[in-house]
């Protein structure tokens, strides 16, 4: 919109009258000298005050730090009581016991693999939906293991040999806690898994008669045991958890750091209130605070940087300072127009000002009200010099705001994983070996229906009937490669085909099932399902697949809540090169605040994908 500059013209202004210069000197040397005795004796207060909060706010957040992390063990602890002390798994333990080793016969093999298949079933059962645990190992003291988990097999494995036997044996059915390590046999089951490390608890179980029949170990992911000390780790706090065997337990990767040397940090802060020094990998000061658990003998040390606190501290007073020097300036400027009659006219900037808002701000008015004092007329020159400039700035902002979405839907648009055409030609070029022409033409076709959605440069939108179509088009290429492993199905009722969306929006979730789904045995299953009540459609992603980890959907949930809270900029979450948040962004962008966005896994199994919007929205 084009702007017509408003001009102010003030007449000319008479030159400022002076004040008597000695009392306004006398006056300004009492004031500055109060203000740095005042300036002193605040820093010095606040310093102390801030230290002395700021140690109580460390002590407090380590206690609820370590407070956590017991309750995460304690669960750990429950998953293992919970499994061994169950009637079923006790019973199919004992036959597990009965049966030899080697079986002879092929119905002595059958019944050993059966009974296997029981535990796994129980101990995934204890395990829960959710997993609350990602494995559970079972040893037997002759000289197997079975895994109930990602890894859920028997196998030959004898536990004397282990490192930690001695230890849990000696612990006669108490639990016993490894630190940190990595678990070979889950490196080599999943790739959802892989350079994990875990925290495992063991313990040893028995019969009616207490001898001791075996020991269960419980695994947990060190990143969802430690999940809420990686988000604090990842500020300037400093953060180290120790065992009473001065193992390290976190950080649970990077090099160890001085444990003696932390043993006695942590015994300085039990015995004063704030402490200071310098941790393991810092040169500067720390304020620290530990805690240490009676239920694991854990101790948790946590570190802030006292410069920090120090510079905090020192812009607290320099602001107090500057407030107050601001104060004895605007008094003895009162005291001085007031003298001089100077009421009025600031008055009248005072109402200009206040009726200032968006609607105004290129109406610039010539002064009513004048002065004898130039800065008064300055100063309303200069306010209706910034209002021009504001509102230059502001239609700027608004333009470069536009141009910069428009901008990030145009290159979200241009995203599609490439491994799809790839395998496209690689199945026509075997079913032109299997001469199978009729196959070929419809793949093609549908290859060809794909090729001209993406290319197409019509726009950023689309209904999502062509979204429909184009997705339909994808998956019967996707099929035309699985055969009979892949079924879809495609259920969006027609007053939802009619919704415009952003183009592209179905297709990184389409081939999130394709990449995860068909992890599992097939058939594989893909639906699309769409809905509409109450004035809002909604579109679901539906598969069959092992679905979304507990620790995914935690750490999705809370950057998609973060997310909502903060809308600056583009923030990447890779699924087969496109972002989770990134489409939340695009369907806000397009339907507003109303956008439902949902990620959830199926009580059946599998995952779930939802999105929608108010028809009008």
């Amino acid at each position: 919109m084009d702007k017509i500059p408003s001009i102010i013209i003030l007449s000319p202004v008479s030159r400022n009258r002076t004040v008597r210069g000695s009392i306004f000197l006398s006056v300004s040397l009492l004031l500055v000298f109060v203000l740095i005795a005042f300036s002193l004796v605040v820093y010095e207060y606040a310093s102390t005050v801030a230290r002395k909060r700021f140690a109580d706010t460390l002590t407090s957040l380590s206690n609820s730090l370590l407070k956590n992390l017991d309750a995460q063990v304690a669960e750990m602890n429950r998953l293992s009581l919970t499994l061994i002390y169950s009637q079923p798994f006790q019973s199919l333990y004992a036959r597990h016991l009965a049966l030899s080793r080697s079986p002879p016969s092929a119905t002595q093999r059958i019944a050993k693999l059966e009974n296997t298949e029981a535990l796994i079933e129980i101990s995934e059962t204890v395990l829960g939906p959710n997993q609350s645990a990602p494995q559970v190992y079972i040893y037997d003291l002759r000289g197997e293991r079975i895994g109930a988990g990602y890894y859920s097999r028997l196998i030959e494995r004898n536990v004397r040999t282990e490192p930690w036997y001695s230890a849990v044996m000696k612990a006669g059915g108490t639990r016993v806690i490894l630190p940190p390590h990595m678990d070979p046999l889950l490196e080599e089951a999943s790739v959802i898994v892989k350079d994990k490390r875990y925290v495992s608890l063991l313990r040893t179980f028995q019969d009616a008669l207490l001898s001791t029949q075996g020991i269960v170990e419980v695994e947990q992911y060190c990143d969802a045991l430690f999940g809420e000390l990686d988000l604090l780790a990842g500020s300037s706090a400093l953060i180290f958890v120790f065992d009473g065997d001065g193992n390290q337990l976190y950080p649970y990767s990077g090099p160890p750091a001085d444990i003696p040397a932390l043993r006695r940090l942590a015994d300085q802060a039990e015995r004063r209130p704030v402490v200071t020094g310098i941790l393991p990998g810092k040169r500067e000061q720390q304020i620290f605070a530990a805690a240490v658990s009676r239920d694991t003998g854990w101790t948790l040390l946590i570190g802030e940087q006292a410069a920090g606190l120090a510079a905090s501290v020192l812009q607290y007073a320099m602001w107090i300072s500057l407030l107050a020097l601001t104060a004895i300036a605007c008094s003895l400027a009162a005291s001085y127009f007031i003298a001089r009659r100077v009421t009025v006219p600031l008055k009248a900037l005072h109402e200009e000002i206040e009726a200032l808002d968006l609607g105004n701000l290129e109406a610039a008015h010539e002064g009513t009200q004048r002065s004898d004092l130039g800065e008064i007329d300055e100063l309303r020159m200069a306010f209706h010099d910034m209002r021009l400039k504001l509102n230059e700035s502001i239609q700027e902002a608004v333009l470069l705001r536009a141009h910069e979405k428009e901008a990030q839907l145009v290159a979200l648009q241009s995203q599609l994983n490439p491994h799809f055409y790839h395998n496209v030609l690689q199945t026509i070029a075997i079913m032109a070996e299997e001469e199978s022409p009729a196959a070929i033409q419809d793949l093609i076709r549908n290859l060809t229906q794909v090729l001209r959605y993406v290319s197409s440069t019509e726009g950023t939108t689309a209904t999502l009937g062509t979204e429909m179509e184009y997705a339909e088009s994808y998956l019967a290429a996707m099929q035309a490669r699985f055969g009979g492993s892949l079924e879809y199905v495609v259920d969006v009722p027609d007053a939802v085909r009619e919704v415009v969306v952003p183009r592209l929006i179905l297709q990184p979730f389409i081939e999130n099932c394709f990449k995860y789904g068909t992890s599992t045995r097939p058939p594989w299953r893909i639906e699309l399902r769409g809905s509409c009540a109450d004035g809002r459609w909604v579109i679901e992603i539906l598969d069959n697949g092992p679905g979304f980890s507990a620790a995914t959907l935690e750490r999705m949930g809370e950057r998609l809540a973060a997310r909502r809270r903060s809308a600056d900029g583009l923030f990447p979450m890779s699924i087969s090169g496109m972002g989770i948040l990134n489409c939340y962004e695009r369907l806000r962008l397009a339907f507003g605040e109303g956008t439902v966005f949902e990620i959830a896994n199926r009580p059946e199994g599998g995952a779930r994908i939802a999105m929608g919007a108010e028809f009008n929205g």
